[in-house]
């Protein structure tokens, strides 16, 4: 047996050209299914993708100069990992106007467990907490490890919504964390 380890030959950077959407969106479209496909029918699944997968969409995060894209490439240059944060738009109750936003964070399956999340999360948190406070995510009420994971970064449970691939309602859970609770945890 092998134990699998963050290789320091993985690569996380920003990314800051448009030509790049293209890459994004077909990764994150195959993360997306790889961990949550099975929970719905392929006619959410489509409509979700093509609502908030598109090029277009990652193209617009890739310019939009109060959002960041990461992309983590294994030592071959693939993909295995994205991060994707900005302004928050969740309907969180009484949210200051300079709330920011986790939006996205996937780890290809062939990635995970090697602590490759992690790592992304200090680049991300690290860019949003230089601009945002206090941060918000948003996460799926029953990926437990999730929920325990963002906790040990301060993030507490603020609310309960809806969030919709394609028609399909799911219950997901809104965290929050300020500045301050994050030096705490840190």
């Amino acid at each position: 047996m092998t134990m699998r380890t963050a290789s320091e030959t993985i690569s996380i950077a920003e990314v800051t050209d448009p030509a790049m959407a293209a890459t994004l969106a077909e990764f994150s479209a195959a993360t997306f299914t790889q961990t949550f496909g099975h929970l719905y029918q392929a006619e959410d699944i489509r409509l979700f993708l093509t609502e908030k997968h598109a090029v277009e969409i990652y193209r617009d995060l890739i310019t939009d100069k109060q959002s960041a894209v990461w992309l983590a490439r294994d030592e071959a240059g693939a993909a295995i990992g994205y991060a994707v944060a900005g302004p928050c738009r969740l309907p969180a109750p009484d949210m200051p106007d300079n709330a920011g936003e986790l939006s996205r964070l996937y780890v290809s399956e062939a990635a995970r467990g090697a602590g490759l999340g992690q790592r992304m999360l200090a680049y991300v948190f690290a860019w949003l907490d230089a601009r945002y406070d206090p941060v918000y995510l948003s996460v799926y009420s029953q990926n437990h490890g999730a929920q325990r994971l963002y906790q040990r970064y301060g993030f507490e449970k603020v609310h309960d919504y809806f969030f919709m691939v394609g028609n399909h309602a799911d219950a997901e859970f809104i965290m929050k964390r300020s500045r301050q609770s994050a030096r705490d945890f840190a």
